[in-house]
This record gives structure tokens, sequence and C-alpha cells, in this order.
């Protein structure tokens, strides 16, 4: 982990002016960011969907830990001035496709069945991205929503749904902002 820091190191820095900077940035954490990381390594998917881009830093973190597995990360962002700083920091990262919309109206439009999604985006519609994404998921995907401390009470539908449905075995983790973590199982 700490090559990989070293390495991209100034991009690293880059995200943290602006995080610092720029109001309506709603990055993760360094922690949240290795966790994802090590996610996806250990997980190895083919396809991986992020919803909520903002200016891309997870995104980036993403792209970092499946370059070399050949994943294409889908990821969608509806805010057009944070889509825009995406694109720019994420130049250069040739496995990353970005989407500028609504996630409501680009996922149904997606071919793909995906192995890991990051849900990072408006925390009322987690429970309409969870189940606009049921059809496209693979037996065993990941789902790791954020905020779901922070927001619990805007995220109680989609922490109910994923508790109470059998499809989902999930767990909460306390860190950041806390993360609900899903296995999904084909039924």
């Amino acid at each position: 982990m700490e090559r990989i820091k070293e390495l991209h190191k100034q991009k690293l820095s880059e995200f943290n002016i602006q995080r610092d900077s720029i109001n309506k940035l709603w990055n993760i954490n360094e922690q949240t960011a290795q966790l994802l990381y090590m996610l996806i390594k250990t997980k190895q998917p083919k396809n991986i969907l992020e919803i909520g881009t903002s200016n891309g830093y997870s995104t980036f973190w993403m792209s970092l830990a499946s370059e070399q597995l050949g994943v294409i990360i889908d990821t969608i962002e509806v805010d057009e001035a944070r889509f825009k700083l995406a694109q720019k920091n994420l130049t250069g990262r040739k496995n990353i496709i970005l989407y500028f919309g609504k996630a409501e109206q680009i996922i149904p439009k997606l071919n793909k069945k995906y192995d890991f999604v990051f849900i990072d985006a408006n925390k009322v519609d987690y429970i309409n991205y969870a189940k606009l994404i049921l059809k496209k998921l693979n037996d065993k995907a990941i789902i790791v929503a954020d905020n779901v401390i922070s927001h619990k009470e805007s995220l109680q539908e989609y922490l109910d749904y994923t508790k109470s449905n059998s499809a989902f075995e999930s767990m909460l983790l306390d860190i950041d902002s806390g993360l609900e973590i899903s296995v999904y199982k084909i039924q």
C-alpha cells in the first residue's frame, strides 16, 4: 500500500487539496479508499460499478486496484462540476468510463453484470440503486455502501432492504462514515 501511495503521491495530493478547498466534494477517507483497494485486489472482479464519482478520488483508488486485471470501472456522477473535475482528475486512467447523469437513468442502459459495486451518492436513493442493480449482479457480487452511520436515517430503507432480503449477507463496518458491505447470492 505504501508503494501505491508513493507512486501516486502527486495525484493523491491534488485530490486532498480539492477536498479541502472545494465545497461539496464528498470524498471517502484514505482508510476507506485503502479498504476498497484491498477488496478489489482480493475479489478480482470482472466489472465494477461506482454510483457517485464526485471528483474521482474513490474511482482513482479502484482503478489502481483493478488496472492489471483488465477491469473496466463504470462510474456515474450527476453533478456537472464534479463530473468535469473527475474527467480532469482521471485523465490517463484507461480503465474508467465516466457517465454524466442520474444513476436511475443510466443504470438500466448498462449492459454488464457487476462483481463489485460502490455506492456513495444521493443517500435517499440508495434503495433505488440497489433495486436497479439487482439483476445486473453476478453471484457473490460485493456491494459497499458508504455513509451508513453518518446518514443512517436517510439510508434506513436501504439498510432494512439488505438486511431483510435473503439474497444479501451484510455487515456494518464502523470506519469513517460507516460502510455496509453486502455479498449478493443469486437464488
